[in-house]
């Protein structure tokens, strides 16, 4: 799993890279309060976020997250 940081928004939840099952999109979601952030720039701010607006969630492999071209540093986690 990857994260990118912690959220702005609860302050403790990490903000995990992670794929809606259905539509394959990549999003920034944080694993505590569960907000959702369409690119990691926004999420890192802690600005326009959204809560349900995607479906059932699965983790992206790597090869995934690359394809999206984010320009911000990505960490590797374990549960």
């Amino acid at each position: 799993m990857y994260n990118i940081g912690y959220c702005k928004i609860c302050k403790q939840g990490l903000l995990e890279i992670v794929k809606d099952k259905l539509t394959k999109k990549i999003f920034i979601c944080c694993d505590e309060c569960e907000a959702e952030w369409n690119n990691p720039e926004d999420a890192l701010k802690g600005i326009n976020g959204t809560r349900n607006k995607h479906g059932e969630i699965e983790y992206p492999n790597i090869e995934d997250i690359l394809r999206e071209k984010w320009s911000v540093s990505i960490n590797e986690h374990h549960n």
